[in-house]
């Protein structure tokens, strides 16, 4: 019928899980932002300093790194060496 409405179509893709999503933004980071000449990036003490104690790196540093893809990927190997030590860490009891 001209004019009647119609039921909306059933969603046929499936909603991105969490994982996915820090997938896509990881991607999106470590890929997005080209910098072969790595013009304007911080040295590498200072992008250890954000993935080893955040609260003590500046927040320029982050800034950078969220749009400079060789530092993010520069950081993102640091965090994921940070969070290997911690894993591997015995359990100490009182």
């Amino acid at each position: 019928m001209p004019g009647a409405r119609s039921k909306p179509a059933k969603r046929t893709k499936k909603l991105l899980s969490e994982e996915n999503v820090l997938a896509l933004g990881r991607k999106h980071f470590s890929e997005d932002f080209p910098n072969p000449e790595r013009r304007g990036c911080p040295p590498i003490d200072q992008i250890r300093l954000l993935a080893d104690n955040p609260r003590k790196a500046k927040e320029s540093i982050l800034n950078h790194v969220a749009s400079c893809s060789p530092c993010y990927r520069d950081y993102s190997r640091f965090l994921q060496a940070r969070k290997g030590k911690l894993r591997s860490k015995p359990v100490r009891h009182k």
